[in-house]
């Protein structure tokens, strides 16, 4: 599994690759949200986690690009503020969202349960 890690963290971008690594998964990180856009349309990635407020491009918009983009993208969106108005976006976007702070293992288990969802 080929995973993108897009928050404007990076620290925190570090520590998912890190777990995401630990756990047989291989991923990369940008703090640019644009640079992760064309990141992913020059190769393919299996999932991409997008923090969703970061300057430059909200990670909403960018799942939306990249749902125009490859419709089949599986996406993780993460947020410290993830109220309804979040909650009806990411379902309406065809993607999940996972709410900050997190522990390893929900953000393993949404990650499986992702990566399973249309293969």
């Amino acid at each position: 599994m080929h995973v993108l890690v897009v928050d404007d963290d990076e620290a925190f971008c570090q520590l998912l690759v890190k777990i995401l690594q630990g756990n047989g998964m291989e991923a990369e990180w940008t703090s640019d949200g644009l640079n992760a856009y064309e990141k992913a349309l020059r190769q393919p990635y299996d999932l991409f986690i997008l923090d969703v407020r970061m300057p430059l491009v909200l990670g909403t918009e960018l799942a939306e690009g990249l749902k125009k983009e490859r419709p089949d993208a599986k996406v993780i969106l993460i947020s410290s503020f993830a109220d309804e108005a979040l909650q009806e976006t990411a379902a309406h976007l065809g993607v999940s969202l996972l709410s900050k702070p997190f522990t390893i293992d929900r953000l393993l288990q949404t990650t499986t349960e992702v990566l399973r969802e249309n293969t």
